[in-house]
């Protein structure tokens, strides 16, 4: 049995190595992949939606990816990442990133990824980054609790419309 942090590292390798074929033999046949944001290459997607959205990123040489912490529980990992490159059209691309993969039987089954989509915008001069905005879609699959109240901000003003008590929503 491999480790779940073997499995994401071998992505990272595929994937910055430009392994398509290694890269599709980690994510099951039915994987279901997020990337956050609403520009029109992000949202809930399948394996074929994730390999036709990542030609976005046009570079003009090789990219530098820097993975931070990684920590895993049951099925899932998430690590922390930045990378650095330059583009075609000069500019300096300089991303963030969370991932959380679930993997079941040495296969990603689920992909969650979290980038800095107005840095995105900001240097990627595409339709899949420029086009308009995607509605958006819900992150999460499964909610274990629910709540509902004030926000900060909204209790810092002094807002007079202060819920009696914060509570767990009945979901």
């Amino acid at each position: 049995m491999t480790d779940s942090r073997t499995i994401a590292w071998r992505w990272i390798e595929a994937a910055v190595g430009g392994d398509g074929e290694t890269l599709r033999t980690l994510f099951a046949p039915d994987c279901r992949i997020f990337i956050a944001g609403d520009m029109p290459f992000c949202g809930w997607m399948d394996v074929d939606g994730f390999f036709g959205q990542t030609s976005i990123l046009p570079l003009a040489g090789p990219i530098t990816f820097e993975v931070g912490e990684m920590v895993a529980e049951g099925d899932r990992i998430w690590f922390e990442a930045q990378s650095h490159a330059q583009l075609k059209n000069g500019a300096d691309y300089r991303n963030i990133y969370i991932f959380q993969l679930r993997i079941t039987d040495e296969r990603i089954v689920e992909y969650k990824e979290f980038g800095d989509t107005l840095h995105i915008w900001r240097v990627i001069e595409d339709p899949q980054t420029r086009g308009p905005a995607i509605p958006r879609q819900p992150l999460l699959t499964t909610i274990s609790r629910a709540f509902v109240g004030n926000a900060i901000g909204e209790s810092k003003r002094g807002d007079v419309n202060q819920p009696e008590s914060l509570s767990p929503s009945s979901r």
